[in-house]
């Protein structure tokens, strides 16, 4: 791919030719495109660059263009000067230009809406009369024809919308009508297939968005190297949402096909990190608070103390397990019922909340039932899985890692009502299978420490109870005990007060001197 400068500067005498100029100055600010090739393109602040697409083959009905940034928007226009319903400005944007017989040259405009420089990839993709034309049935933005995917995201779920797509029809004539009718010949046939493809994980680089885009901007790309999450029919709303994974990047993608004619069109790609760039609180950059790290620090460290030595100090893993559960039932409960703030998907879980948690709840009592018969390899078996996981919490508070989600996603069901209907989905990747060894292996050695340490000690500590009724007794009938003298707690509580509000004598001789 080449890099285009976008900027340059001739000199000529102003008073005499400014006019020529201003013609030499914006026939540098160009940039060529050819159908399906990409190129990177740098737009300056108050500039706009003409993006010329030439060699059109006659055979070609329609062509997108589309200009992605990684966070900056860019405004894409029809006409040199943006105006409504004739530009759209966003990261990823794209338009789509219906040609006329004989046409074989289309001018489009770039321009930075801020005092920032723009720097994105772009690329033509063309279509022939036989194949859809996406968000050609828009009736939502401004645009007549609107080939862009929409995105919003919030700390639960992130979703997309476009517009609906209707059938082709070549060069010069008039497209078909949208609503007239849902008959086969209309484009009530066409269906629309939801892609998403990861961005490599812990990588919020330019470049390798642009590769990512580049990879699976056209339909073969995307097939290829992205996964279809589902189908939707023409009946069906536009619309999609899917589990937020913030500082992870994805592609969000929609192919729209005619199963009539077998062809199909690629709406405009669309990217998220469900997260800011541009804030420096919980940005993309700096992603969890200080307060986070801390504590999932200590929880990893707790991990591993109680993923080793848990057994052994039966009464600590019980203050880390208790401490657990009760900051997860009170965090779920803080949430739900204050305005307070934080300082592997089956169908028929997305749709009924029933079969959802009576399935949790089977699991959550079958696996100690498992181990009755075995009370001490159970615990010292769920000393070694849950310690060995939190070790990896705490790591995924500095690398991510999408092992998280195990828990997140159940936090999640429980304070969100409607992410049941999410489509929940992570990236598993190289650093995934790496943490997921750390995990059985730290969770396998902890086991085998704890079993080989034990072997030879009694299955559990004493009962706190069961020892203060020996003790108690103990000291009733060994009268050479010392401690079977020793005050109880409340006299000798009573003892103490009675000191602190006695008034104290004076100390030294009371009777008086003899001389």
């Amino acid at each position: 791919m080449k890099q285009r400068k976008m900027s340059g500067w001739t000199w000529c005498p102003l008073p005499l030719l400014l006019l020529l100029c201003d013609v030499q100055a914006q026939l540098e600010n160009r940039v060529i495109f050819l159908p399906g090739a990409f190129q990177n393109v740098s737009v300056s602040q108050n500039e706009t660059v003409q993006a010329v697409v030439s060699r059109i083959p006659t055979e070609v009905a329609f062509v997108t263009l589309q200009f992605h940034t990684q966070h900056r928007n860019a405004t894409l226009s029809y006409t040199r000067v943006p105006g409504l319903g004739l530009s759209l400005t966003a990261v990823d944007s794209g338009l789509l230009s219906a040609l006329q017989p004989g046409q074989t040259v289309l001018s489009l405009f770039l321009s930075s809406p801020n005092d920032d420089t723009v720097s994105g990839t772009g690329v033509i993709l063309p279509y022939s009369s036989t194949d859809p034309v996406p968000g050609a049935c828009n009736i939502e933005s401004n645009l007549d024809i609107d080939p862009n995917v929409y995105i919003q995201y919030n700390l639960y779920e992130t979703t997309i919308h476009f517009a609906p797509a209707n059938l082709g029809y070549e060069r010069g004539e008039a497209p078909l009508a949208c609503d007239e009718s849902t008959e086969a010949n209309t484009r009530w046939r066409l269906q629309y297939d939801i892609y998403q493809y990861f961005l490599p994980e812990n990588d919020l680089s330019e470049s390798s968005l642009f590769s990512g885009i580049q990879a699976v901007a056209d339909i073969q790309g995307m097939m290829e190297t992205g996964r279809r999450l589902m189908t939707l029919l023409s009946t069906d709303r536009s619309l999609a949402v899917f589990n937020s994974i913030p500082g992870q990047g994805v592609i969000y993608s929609v192919i729209v096909r005619d199963p009539l004619l077998n062809t199909s069109a690629s709406y405009v790609p669309v990217h998220t990190y469900a997260c800011s760039f541009n804030s420096t609180l919980d940005g993309c950059q700096t992603l969890g608070k200080i307060s986070t790290k801390v504590f999932f620090t200590i929880t990893g460290l707790a991990g591993l103390f109680v993923c080793l030595f848990g057994h052994r100090f039966f009464k600590c893993e019980l203050f880390c397990m208790g401490f657990s559960f009760a900051a997860f039932f009170f965090f779920i409960l803080i949430t739900r019922t204050t305005d307070l703030d934080y300082d592997s998907d089956l169908d028929v879980f997305r749709r009924s909340n029933v079969v959802f948690w009576v399935t949790f709840c089977c699991i959550v009592i079958v696996v100690p039932l498992f181990f009755v018969r075995w009370p001490r390899e159970g615990n010292i078996t769920t000393c070694g899985v849950v310690g060995a996981y939190a070790v990896i919490l705490g790591v995924n508070s500095y690398i991510y890692t999408s092992l998280s989600y195990i828990t997140l996603n159940i936090l999640k069901r429980f304070l969100n009502n409607n992410f049941s209907s999410v489509f929940t989905d992570v990236p598993f990747q190289t650093i995934d299978y790496i943490m997921i060894t750390v995990w059985v292996v730290l969770g396998v050695c902890g086991i085998v420490l704890q079993l080989y340490r034990e072997r030879s000690r009694p299955f559990f500590p004493p009962s706190p109870y069961l020892m203060w009724l020996q003790e108690r007794e103990r000291r009733k009938t060994n009268v050479l005990d010392p401690s079977h003298h020793f005050p109880s707690l409340p006299n000798r509580v009573l003892a103490r007060a009675r000191q602190l509000t006695r008034r104290m004598e004076p100390a030294g001789e009371h009777t008086p001197l003899l001389l």
